[in-house]
């Protein structure tokens, strides 16, 4: 055996091991997925419907459970019944957003997580990050709100009352904007710049 051969015995040893790592790496695969559908258990009625109807596609967009709390119920467009918001992240690109369920199952309202911000850019175009989330109650007003949203009368430096529960979404000590919905869709605009 000439020194740069390998000793056939460590040759037999690395294919060993290695034939030992690939049923490792495939428990640990399934230990996550068994993990997921558990946590899957915690989520909100909502979100497994419409995961079940097809409403809602928890491969593409995991549930994010790294933001407290991960979810938020509220009356979002003032039909009189509870509607869900909730992280995800994307898997692909790994940018975070948030989705919105309304009672009815009707769609997905998705934010960020690779979609770009409805009105309104918030740092990356296609993600939301921010320190906290937070419901805004109907009847709520908002002193200054920042820019002007005409179309729902939104003026800046005009206190605007919200006439149905709202999310608004905080970077502490920077900023934050709120996701509101009127006549059929989100509308995005600033609360604090």
């Amino acid at each position: 055996m000439t020194p740069r051969q390998t000793p056939p015995s460590s040759k037999f040893g690395a294919i060993a091991l290695l034939l030992l790592a690939i049923p490792v790496a495939a428990q640990e695969n399934r230990a996550q997925e068994r993990l997921e559908s558990m946590l899957a258990r915690l989520d909100p009625d909502l979100v497994q419907a419409a995961e079940a109807r097809g409403i809602y596609d928890r491969d593409a967009l995991p549930v994010l459970r790294t933001m407290n709390p991960f979810f938020i119920r509220g009356d979002f467009n003032a039909d009189g019944e509870l509607d869900v918001a909730f992280w995800v992240q994307n898997r692909e690109t790994q940018e975070h957003g948030v989705a919105i369920l309304h009672s009815t199952l009707d769609e997905l309202y998705l934010f960020g997580a690779g979609r770009p911000s409805p009105d309104r850019q918030t740092g990356s175009p296609n993600e939301i990050r921010v320190d906290a989330w937070h419901l805004l109650s109907a009847d709520h007003t908002e002193a200054h709100p920042v820019g002007d949203v005409p179309e729902i009368g939104v003026v800046e430096g005009r206190p605007f009352t919200f006439e149905r529960e709202a999310l608004e979404f905080v970077n502490l000590g920077k900023s934050a904007f709120v996701l509101y919905w009127s006549d059929g869709r989100y509308w995005q605009f600033w609360t604090a710049d």
